[in-house]
């Protein structure tokens, strides 16, 4: 007779700084459970959606970080909502880049999710699944149609919200930009918005400042401009963050 046993998995990420680890996550919400000073250092944070534990590893450098975990949770939006409410009580702002960072929430096939990378570079992947009798609610962003121009437009923005690899999507984008392709105003338009999000992830506000001034030499008429509102609610935000 096979017994089915339930379990949890508790992820045990490295740092740099313990104090620095637990500020970040107290700052969240997370409530401080273990602290431990000998014979190495060590600590446990808990929220309601997952628990965490961290350990000093000196060498390590955000940038170069590949941690990170999938926390699934029954209410994406309320968390996040909590999450970013916290940060800018914490930080008068909310962190959207270098270490630490929250992104936006973002609709990919598989779930509804944001991404929050920590003071160490370790990546919570928090998102909720989509129920099966609930159609997939891709992104207004992803334009299905077979062209080099939009396959690269998925993957960038994959790459982007999915696989927290904004470098990875600015390579993928800025090829397809070189090519001389037709491509509709509003997927082009959308291309340029996710490129300036891209670029504001890489703390390169230039570059986010470019792309922003393509998207405002772009001709669109009012439907044109109705399909992208998703991207335009994006473009605010972004020329609100490098203000």
């Amino acid at each position: 007779m096979t017994t089915t046993q339930s379990g949890v998995a508790i992820p045990i990420f490295p740092c740099k700084s313990i104090d620095e680890q637990l500020d970040f996550y107290q700052a969240l919400g997370f409530e401080l459970t273990y602290r431990q000073a000998r014979p190495n250092l060590y600590a446990c944070v808990r929220h309601p959606v997952v628990e965490l534990h961290f350990f000093v590893l000196k060498q390590l450098e955000p940038a170069n970080s590949y941690s990170m975990c999938y926390v699934s949770v029954s209410d994406v939006d309320a968390v996040h909502k909590n999450f970013c409410e916290n940060l800018k009580k914490a930080y008068r702002k909310i962190p959207v880049k270098g270490y630490p960072r929250i992104t936006k929430l973002n609709n990919l096939a598989e779930d509804r999710r944001f991404n929050l990378i920590d003071p160490a570079g370790n990546r919570l992947l928090i998102g909720q699944k989509h129920t099966a009798s609930e159609p997939s609610r891709v992104d207004s962003y992803v334009v299905v149609h077979p062209s080099r121009f939009v396959n690269a437009f998925e993957t960038a923005y994959r790459l982007a919200y999915a696989k927290d690899d904004p470098a990875g999507a600015a390579r993928v984008l800025d090829l397809v930009f070189a090519k001389d392709e037709e491509v509709p105003v509003t997927l082009l338009y959308k291309a340029y918005v996710l490129r300036a999000d891209i670029a504001v992830a890489m703390d390169d506000p230039n570059a986010a400042g470019t792309y922003i001034r393509r998207t405002e030499s772009l001709s669109m008429s009012v439907q044109e401009l109705e399909e992208a509102a998703e991207a335009t609610e994006r473009l605010n935000e972004l020329r609100t963050t490098l203000e």
